[in-house]
């Protein structure tokens, strides 16, 4: 299992951003899929800082938030609509993190008495009942595990994104690991789920399958599938100019946005597995191989040139456009290069858990707030739904910055 290397108490600083940016987050009622999904991105370092650091009144806040919470999402289980989904799956993976983070430091008081229930259930009607959308084709009657299945079996498909492992599926495997882990801190491996043992072994297949390693421990996941995704066809082009025409690359990697959930979705798959076995191997090699990827051939140094961190759009090390004439950016309007470098103020890639990515945050912490707003490559590019930044979202994100540098995981002996 792991162990959380645990850092000093919160300064005075972390606690007066926190009472005025996260404490009002946690008071929130998350009425829509994507308060739901905003909550799952924002809040994942502050979950994981508040037992890194011992900050008693931070669990207490969280829990107080998934009980208010998860009473109405008990009473509204499988009432969602399909397109409400990914931002359900990505709060309840904010949520089954809390239930390990609670039990691996003693604080199974915290855990609401029918999170545990829930998440359980939300896995099996996801994985096995609900109706899973899918491209080109009626939904899966036998929910995402069937099509998970089809997916791996290679059919032959109109598009190749079609068969592309999402995030939707990702998200459910690393709920499913967490629930693993809980078992295993709970019941000392002597219960398990044969629900969750189902779902990890089709998802060790999937990043069997899908890990591409691109020499010296590096790695893509699925390279290639997204080519042919209206999002990625003008991954060739590296300038944004009206009246584009597409230019696909054929072995395109995911784009750098949603590639930041990996770091944290192969935490989850690591700690679930046994110790010493050749699967907590395999992800801690995935993990460490990312980190290479990622410092190596995504993120660039600030610069006399250009003060600021960024990485580039595609995990691979391209920097082409993404997302051009995206519904919500408009026409002739996507992420050019560097524009997707707004993740990084996420902190999620943190979970990579290195030195040099922790002083990568340091640094963004020292020049933060006076860099949020450099050359706009943190903010989306502009769009008629676009807000102004706040305030009080500068000051959550100076505060992720600050956290993510001292976040730290290590191995049990």
């Amino acid at each position: 299992m792991y162990s959380w290397w645990y850092s000093p108490g919160a300064n005075r600083q972390e606690k007066e951003l926190w009472e005025e940016t996260v404490t009002p987050y946690l008071g929130r009622t998350l009425g829509t899929s994507q308060e739901m999904y905003d909550a799952g991105q924002m809040l994942m370092v502050p979950l994981h800082a508040a037992f890194t650091m011992h900050e008693k009144r931070w669990q207490q806040e969280f829990s107080g938030h998934f009980a208010r919470e998860f009473a109405r999402l008990e009473a509204e289980s499988g009432n969602e609509k399909m397109e409400d989904r990914l931002g359900r799956l990505q709060y309840l993976y904010l949520s089954s993190r809390f239930l390990v983070l609670a039990t691996q430091s003693g604080k199974r008081e915290l855990i609401p008495t029918y999170m545990p229930s829930v998440l359980y259930r939300e896995v099996e009607r996801l994985w096995k009942q609900a109706p899973a959308w899918q491209w080109g084709r009626k939904p899966f009657e036998g929910g995402m595990k069937e099509r998970v299945v089809w997916k791996l079996s290679e059919p032959k498909t109109d598009k190749r994104y079609y068969t592309a492992i999402m995030d939707e599926e990702l998200f459910l495997f690393a709920i499913a690991a967490d629930l693993r882990t809980y078992e295993r801190e709970t019941f000392n491996g002597k219960i398990e789920s044969p629900l969750i043992t189902d779902v990890l072994a089709t998802a060790d297949k999937a990043f069997r399958k899908g890990v591409k390693f691109r020499g010296d421990g590096r790695w893509v996941f699925q390279p290639g599938i997204w080519s042919d995704h209206p999002d990625y066809l003008y991954a060739g082009r590296r300038e944004k100019k009206a009246n584009m025409k597409p230019a696909p690359v054929k072995d395109i990697a995911w784009d750098t946005s949603h590639s930041h959930r990996f770091p944290l979705w192969l935490l989850s798959m690591s700690q679930a597995q046994q110790k010493d076995s050749t699967n907590r191997r395999f992800y801690e090699a995935l993990r460490k191989g990312m980190e290479k990827q990622f410092y190596e051939q995504v993120l660039i140094q600030p610069s006399r040139d250009f003060p600021a961190y960024r990485t580039k759009n595609f995990i691979d090390g391209r920097n082409g456009v993404y997302r051009w004439g995206y519904q919500s950016l408009g026409a002739d309007n996507g992420y050019g290069p560097y524009e997707l470098s707004g993740t990084l103020l996420l902190g999620w890639w943190t979970f990579l858990d290195s030195e040099r990515i922790r002083h990568v945050y340091d640094k963004m912490s020292q020049q933060f707030p006076s860099i949020a707003n450099v050359a706009g490559i943190y903010n989306e590019p502009d769009t008629p739904r676009k807000q102004a930044s706040t305030q009080q979202q500068v000051k959550l994100r100076s505060l992720l910055m600050d956290l993510s540098s001292g976040m730290e995981v290590k191995l049990k002996n």
